[in-house]
């Protein structure tokens, strides 16, 4: 059967086989050896595929970053790639989340093989599977499907990046069973289909990296598609709580724990237990609970928190208040330093403007809620896997960009 699959050609097991082999090879001459930690351009290629299992053939670990780095970020993760590697580690990822600050995760073949079979029971498997993958191939969501489809003996489906005609179409023509997305990839794929179902050969879209907004699972529930909303990290290989395909529950939960998995809670904190987890045990920055099933329910990051006069913010709820207003299509909101509250939240807004969005507000939250400066911007900056990008938000609040209507309270 096909191995992997692209625009141009497929390779079935055995071409995919001899493709590894040679770049085993290639990577011997290079002078890379077993527990080395070797860094490389990850494009949406072929070519990414052979070097990753070349790598963990050879007992070398891949860090694979993104193929278009400036100067300044290539000599940081170099150190980075230069630093002891711990035994069996698979993959080295540089990782900023939504904060800017890099960080090194390394993830070990224990991990990544734990987080696939949770995966496989929680998403059903058949050994004909196909699995899109149009994520980027320098952060665990592409790299997850890659290593699970191996694991699993099944096929990758690799574009080129993603392009919402394009995923449409191969969901329609190319036999797709499963496919990855985060939750704005998806709106532009229903946006492309214009109200039609997804066929019946598709059995799960896997969706995450960001909340999904209610307005987008309504969607989903009208054409009855087989989302799985799901809740991971860089740090567990992926997957930590996943909904059934299907499941469009209008709850705020993102499902049960894979088997194997056990999740609860400190000072508010989720707290990750099982193979996935960094030596068994993992301390999360989400903040959340578990409903009465069991079920896991993410409120937020914790370092997202506002603090203003000693009191506890919580941006989610001005988030949710602000996109209730019918002009209001997406809404953000953080925390500015301030010298006289400590910090004082600040929304960033998608949506025509509107004269009635403060007395709305007003109404709707406790004073010290109240965005004290609220962004009228045209869209949501986000990163290549669709998560806010709240360092840029920060430098328009510090004035690095004038760009956008700023109306203050």
């Amino acid at each position: 059967m096909t191995t992997l699959e692209t625009k141009s050609r497929t390779w079935d097991a055995q071409e995919f086989e001899h493709q590894v082999d040679a770049r085993v090879q290639s990577l011997t001459t290079a002078g890379v050896v077993a527990g080395d930690s070797f860094m490389f351009p990850a494009t949406c290629h072929a070519e990414t595929v052979w070097t990753l299992h070349a790598l963990i053939r050879m007992g070398a670990t891949a860090m694979p970053v993104a193929p278009n780095l400036n100067d300044s970020q290539e000599a940081v993760l170099t150190r980075y790639s230069q630093a002891p590697v711990p035994v069996a580690t698979w993959l080295r990822l540089a990782t900023s989340g939504t904060t800017g600050r890099p960080k090194v995760v390394d993830l070990t073949h224990t991990q990544i093989e734990a987080s696939a079979s949770g995966s496989r029971e929680r998403l059903g498997h058949s050994d004909t599977d196909r699995w899109l993958c149009c994520l980027p191939l320098h952060h665990i969501g592409g790299l997850s499907i890659l290593l699970r489809t191996a694991l699993y003996g099944t096929t990758t489906v690799l574009h080129n990046g993603f392009e919402a005609r394009a995923v449409s179409d191969a969901i329609d023509h190319a036999d797709i069973h499963l496919v990855s997305l985060v939750p704005t990839m998806l709106q532009r794929v229903l946006d492309v289909r214009d109200g039609r179902a997804f066929p019946s050969s598709l059995r799960a879209i896997v969706l995450g990296g960001a909340p999904c907004p209610a307005a987008l699972l309504d969607r989903c529930r009208e054409i009855q598609a087989p989302v799985a909303l799901t809740w991971g990290m860089t740090e567990t290989a992926s997957q930590v709580a996943t909904r059934r395909p299907g499941d469009l529950r209008p709850a705020p939960d993102v499902g049960l724990p894979l088997d194997g998995v056990s999740i609860h809670t400190e000072d508010g904190r989720l707290v990750v237990r099982g193979a996935i987890a960094p030596q068994g045990e993992f301390l999360t920055e989400d903040r959340g609970t578990l409903d009465s099933h069991g079920r896991v329910v993410v409120k937020g990051r914790g370092d997202a928190l506002i603090i203003s006069g000693g009191e506890n913010i919580d941006p989610v709820r001005i988030e949710q208040v602000l996109m209730s207003h019918p002009s209001v299509t997406e809404a953000v909101v953080l925390g500015r330093p301030d010298p006289t509250w400590g910090e004082r939240p600040v929304a960033f807004v998608v949506g025509s403007s509107d004269a009635m969005l403060s007395e709305w507000v007003s109404g709707r939250l406790h004073p010290h809620e109240r965005p004290a400066e609220i962004h009228m911007v045209s869209a949501i900056p986000r990163t290549a896997l669709g998560k806010i990008d709240r360092g840029q938000l920060r430098a328009q609040i510090q004035g690095a960009d004038g760009s956008n209507e700023l109306r203050r309270r």
